[in-house]
C-alpha cells in the first residue's frame, strides 16, 4: 500500500482527487489545526449548512439552494498549498448531507468537486473496505458509498 501525503494530493493528476483522513473524534480539532498549519482550510459542513438554511427566507427551492451553497463554499474555502498543483480543502461533520429534505446526492457532489480540487474527508467513524464511510450509530442504514470512486486514505500527512 502506498503512503499518500499532502504532496500527493497537490500533485495528483487523477480524475478524482478524493481522500479521507481517519482520526478519533477527540483528535479531530488537532487534525484540523495541523491541516491549517499546512495551509489547508477545514470546513464544518454541518455547521455552515445549518447556518445557511436558518437564514433562508423561502424553502421552495431548498435542494437547489443548498447544492449551490455547498459548491460555492467548497470553492471559496479551497486553498493553494504549494505554488503549483491542485487546490485543497478538508471537510468534516457531514451527516447533514443525508437530510432527506435536502434531496442531495452527497457522494456525487463530492466526486464532482474532487475532479478539479483535492478534497479531504476528515472521518472519525467507521470505514468499510476503504469505500464505505459509516457512522457507528447508524449501522448499515446510512453511509457514504464510494465504490465507484477511487477513494484514497491520507497517511502520515501531518
Amino acid at each position: 500500500m502506498s503512503r499518500i501525503t499532502i504532496d500527493n494530493i497537490t500533485n495528483s493528476i487523477d480524475r478524482y482527487k478524493l481522500f479521507y483522513l481517519t482520526c478519533h473524534e477527540n483528535q479531530l480539532q488537532d487534525v484540523i489545526d495541523s491541516l491549517g498549519k499546512c495551509k489547508i482550510n477545514s470546513v464544518n459542513i454541518g455547521k455552515e449548512l445549518a447556518m445557511y438554511i436558518e437564514e433562508l427566507d423561502d424553502y421552495a427551492y431548498l435542494p437547489i439552494d443548498v447544492y449551490d451553497f455547498l459548491k460555492r463554499t467548497l470553492d471559496d474555502r479551497k486553498s493553494k498549498v504549494s505554488e503549483s498543483g491542485n487546490d485543497v480543502v478538508a471537510i468534516y461533520n457531514l451527516g447533514i448531507l443525508f437530510e432527506p429534505r435536502l434531496e442531495l446526492n452527497a457522494v456525487q457532489l463530492l466526486r464532482d468537486f474532487s475532479k478539479s480540487s483535492g478534497l479531504i474527508l476528515l472521518w472519525p467513524y467507521e470505514i468499510e473496505d476503504a469505500v464505505k464511510l459509516r457512522w457507528y450509530t447508524q449501522g448499515n442504514s446510512i453511509y457514504f458509498d464510494f465504490t465507484e470512486t477511487p477513494l484514497k486514505q491520507l497517511h502520515y500527512a501531518i
